[in-house]
């Protein structure tokens, strides 16, 4: 994405990034590979280029031990999961890049520890548990999400009692069933309140900009 932006060659920036040595290991990608450095457009000695073995079994120590620091610097904040049961409603995090809207699913059996099958519109995915998250939304035989029914609690007798109004509060005014008059009629509807819309006929000149141009 960065070289798309910048209008750069993608290739070279891999080559760059697999030729850089990590700081764990002091050894890059590509020297654990081929045994030496890749040629780039860097400068670069003729020594540097001779294949050169290096300690592999020093090497999978340090990367053992940068797995098991990244491991326990995540696991300071991570935490376990609720497990979902079969048939729980979901929201399923989006797959594509620029997406916010969350799918709504069910979850139709658990594959592993943290690996559900999940039903959705679009058909049966696979994700990890973190990226479901349970809802009260179900999905109905159109495969649309419906919002489960809520309980109403019971009302209270005493404000269910109806009120008796008298029949002449209830009467309305005979104004109110007439049928307002035609917008035609001008002398009606300004003794009715209705306004005819008009428009501004205001004089509209054009700027000095834009005499050269023919405006359509």
């Amino acid at each position: 994405m960065k070289c798309n932006k910048a209008g750069t060659d993608t290739f070279l920036a891999l080559l760059d990034h697999r030729n850089t040595p990590s700081a764990a290991v002091q050894i890059s990608p590509a020297q654990r590979l081929f045994s030496r450095r890749t040629r780039s457009l860097l400068p670069m000695s003729a020594e540097l280029l001779k294949p050169s073995t290096a300690d592999d079994d020093l090497t999978r120590l340090k990367l053992r031990m940068r797995q098991q620091q990244q491991a326990r610097y995540y696991n300071r904040g991570a935490r376990d999961l609720q497990p979902l049961e079969e048939g729980d409603s979901v929201r399923i995090k989006p797959w594509k890049l620029g997406k916010k809207e969350w799918q709504p699913g069910s979850v139709r059996k658990r594959l592993d520890e943290r690996s559900y099958e999940a039903q959705t519109p679009c058909g049966i995915l696979r994700r990890n548990r973190v990226h479901l998250r349970k809802s009260n939304l179900s999905l109905n035989n159109n495969d649309t999400p419906t919002q489960n029914p809520v309980t109403r609690p019971p009302r209270d007798p005493i404000t269910s009692t109806p009120v008796i109004v008298p029949t002449e509060e209830l009467s309305l005014p005979s104004t109110s069933t007439t049928i307002p008059p035609s917008p035609t009629n001008e002398q009606d509807n300004s003794s009715s309140g209705h306004t005819e819309v008009r428009r501004s006929q205001r004089l509209r000149r054009l700027p000095t900009h834009l005499k050269d141009f023919v405006l359509k």
